[in-house]
């Protein structure tokens, strides 16, 4: 599936059905997981075949207003540190996991557990468990699947978002569609986000795309956010023949904080 049509019919579900998902197919999401991470030293995944443990050791502890998701299975990241790179590298990769889930036909669900006291995520999650800021809820979606709230959410509009040169100039089609941008902004602002607060800013200067993230109370989120944006930006540029990777900057720039860069 193209990730221009995935981002807008992406889905999640809040209730799963008991049944478990097929061994073989664990094993196939463990195997591409692997694979996915083996080269990052900052994040390990770890995968929680039996969900009910971990859900009844999160209830009034996780999920929705203290509702906790009950999923068959979980996959999370394990943090070395919370360093701003390691946030966005939290993003970037979960996003990655989900979509290796996604793709192989589950539903799937994020899951913020960053709010758990230490002891009882060690509890939940074992040693270094303390350090899993999120889940992702896997299986067989119970029922009729909903829109996530997120994505049936107002979006702001691409010239809200994406600017020429300063964000005194909101950045015109033409300009988007001459440097074969017009596609990639279109369709990642249906980038999933906490709150739907739409944290990243884009500026288009040279031959490079800046990526801002607007400050706010929810920083640490909003971070893992522009994680998520990087890691879809990279996708679809990929598909465009552009095979770049984001340069991080992460600078304090007052009313915005500077996260990195793309060569076009």
């Amino acid at each position: 599936m193209l990730l221009t049509n995935f981002l807008q019919k992406r889905k999640s579900v809040r209730d799963f059905e008991v049944n478990t998902i097929p061994k073989s197919k664990l094993s196939l999401i463990k195997e591409k997981a692997q694979e996915t991470m083996e080269n990052e030293k900052d994040l390990s995944f770890v995968m929680f075949e039996n969900g009910k443990i971990i859900s009844d050791s999160l209830k009034g502890k996780a999920g929705y207003c203290g509702v906790m998701i009950n999923a068959p299975h979980y996959i999370g990241l394990k943090l070395k540190d919370r360093s701003s790179e390691v946030r966005l590298k939290e993003g970037y990769f979960l996003e990655k996991l989900n979509t290796i889930i996604v793709n192989e036909d589950f539903d799937t669900c994020w899951i913020t557990v960053d709010q758990v006291d230490e002891a009882s995520a060690k509890a939940a999650f074992g040693e270094g468990g303390e350090n899993i800021d999120y889940l992702i809820g896997f299986g067989y979606a119970a029922g009729k699947k909903l829109f996530d709230p997120d994505n049936a959410s107002p979006r702001k509009a691409v010239d809200e978002i994406v600017f020429e040169g300063d964000f005194t100039k909101p950045a015109s089609m033409e300009t988007l569609e001459q440097r074969g941008l017009f596609d990639i902004f279109t369709s990642i602002r249906f980038v999933p986000n906490h709150k739907n607060l739409q944290p990243w800013r884009f500026v288009i200067k040279d031959a490079y795309v800046y990526l801002y993230m607007v400050k706010g109370l929810e920083d640490s989120r909003s971070l893992v956010d522009c994680g998520v944006i990087q890691m879809y930006f990279e996708e679809m540029a990929k598909y465009m023949g552009v095979k770049g990777k984001w340069e991080n900057i992460l600078e304090d720039k007052g009313e915005y904080f500077e996260v990195a860069k793309f060569k076009m």
